[in-house]
């Protein structure tokens, strides 16, 4: 069949190229904003004496959506400092923190702290203080009382729904610290050494009971804390200060696996060496270099 010249160049036309129909195919990508951004954060505090002591001095860094980060250093070098920043109970001294790429200029429910006191109201029962903040918030009482009675069974407390804080443990006070954190439904958990007053047994029941609930709803965590081994055992990144001023020393990925569990952990080499390799930097008192 006899085809002119002008129908090839129409058909021709209506045709895309290979290159054509791939650049069609493969549009470009939004760019990510992080959870947190900590850009060249310093903090200076005025001793009693009105001398300046610098806390913090030139932190950077960055926790994207859904990670467990844990900040890890000496006593006394900004851990809950960078924490209270974060959180926006503290304004830097330079330069900014951000959530969502949105400069942090206060608290916020966006941001739930969990504290090593348990600051619970204790006029108020377990049930009471879990419905607190949904009830701030404008939650109807039902709808309120029903997300607190399941964040309490979350959190393994049920049948103690009509307790008081003075009736409880250490650690069902940081379970009910915990569930009344989570009522807010923040997108970030801020949490200050929130096991370091507990007894052994207790503190490795929380570990487990956070790692299964952080599985479960995957909120971005920022965590301080002194125990290497509930660092390595529970993040993704590990923040390695050093001593004061504060500065980021090192940042360690911990590739283990997930779901974690203590008994494999344990007998796993390449968790052995994370935990003897991150605690050499702590006898390493000698060596001030940082490192990038």
């Amino acid at each position: 069949m006899f085809v002119s010249d002008v129908e090839k160049a129409a058909s021709m036309n209506l045709m895309p190229s290979r290159s054509d129909l791939k650049a069609e195919a493969a549009p470009a990508a939004k760019p990510t904003i992080a959870m947190i951004e900590i850009d060249h954060v310093s903090q200076v505090f005025q001793t009693s004496s009105r001398q300046d002591h610098l806390a913090l001095s030139d932190i950077s860094l960055t926790v994207d959506d859904g990670a467990f980060v844990s900040i890890l250093g000496p006593s006394g070098c900004g851990k809950s400092t960078l924490l209270y920043i974060v959180g926006g109970f503290v304004a830097p001294t330079r330069g900014t923190a951000r959530m969502k790429g949105n400069p942090i200029t206060g608290p916020g429910p966006d941001r739930g702290p969990v504290f090593q006191e348990f600051a619970l109201f204790p006029w108020k029962s377990v049930l009471g203080n879990v419905m607190y903040g949904p009830r701030q918030q404008g939650v109807k009482a039902a709808e309120a009382e029903a997300q607190s009675r399941a964040l309490i069974e979350m959190v393994g407390l049920k049948g103690f729904e009509h307790f008081y804080p003075k009736e409880l443990s250490g650690g069902m006070k940081q379970r009910v610290a915990l569930a009344r954190t989570l009522a807010y439904h923040p997108a970030v958990l801020l949490m200050d050494e929130p096991f370091g007053a507990l007894d052994a047994h207790t503190r490795t029941r929380l570990q487990n009971d956070l790692l299964n609930i952080w599985e479960r709803d995957r909120k971005t965590v920022l965590f301080v804390t002194h125990s290497v081994e509930e660092a390595v055992f529970l993040s993704d990144k590990v923040v390695m200060m050093s001593r004061s001023p504060g500065r980021i020393r090192q940042i360690i990925d911990i590739d283990l696996p997930r779901p974690r569990r203590r008994t494999e952990l344990l007998l796993d080499p390449r968790y052995q060496k994370y935990v003897v390799d991150i605690e050499r930097m702590f006898d390493d008192a000698g060596d001030d270099e940082l490192q990038p």
